[in-house]
């Protein structure tokens, strides 16, 4: 597990390395070749460095891209059973009908609410009858159509 977070880390900085080259040398080449088609437009002259902007554009999506994923979280929690299958206790939910149960930290929640107070994960609330998911504003299930 350790090792998965170290190659996870290496892999992140390499983007975040790489990243940051390819945006500085596709911005440097972007205005390069901007300078070069704008002032030749006025003489009547081809650009002689217009090929730059070419290079530079696809170097600047690309490293950015990379910086995109380089700094995006990976501490996102699994999706799991309510212990997540440990024997370490989270707040599972009690038999009150008014309070909704995470699917992904699996602690309690108010009725009426959309997303998690503890992780911000969508919440689902479930059909006492048939047990399938239903909508958190819903009157009547979708499934079996009884009342909620």
């Amino acid at each position: 597990m350790q090792d998965k977070k170290n190659n996870r880390d290496l892999t992140k900085t390499g983007l975040k390395i790489i990243g940051v080259v390819l945006s500085l040398g596709g911005l440097a080449c972007t205005i390069v070749g901007s300078v070069s088609f704008f002032s030749s437009l006025g003489s009547g002259t081809l650009p002689k460095l217009f090929w730059l902007l070419m290079i530079g554009l696809p170097m600047l999506t690309i490293g950015v891209a990379m910086l995109t994923f380089g700094f995006r979280r990976t501490d996102v929690p699994k999706q799991a059973t309510p212990n997540n299958g440990t024997a370490e206790s989270v707040p599972v939910m009690k038999t009150d009908e008014k309070a909704l149960l995470c699917p992904v930290c699996g602690r309690e929640n108010a009725a009426g609410l959309a997303f998690c107070e503890h992780c911000g994960a969508k919440l689902e609330r479930r059909c006492p009858h048939c047990g399938k998911p239903v909508n958190t504003d819903a009157g009547f299930c979708g499934h079996c159509g009884k009342q909620l």
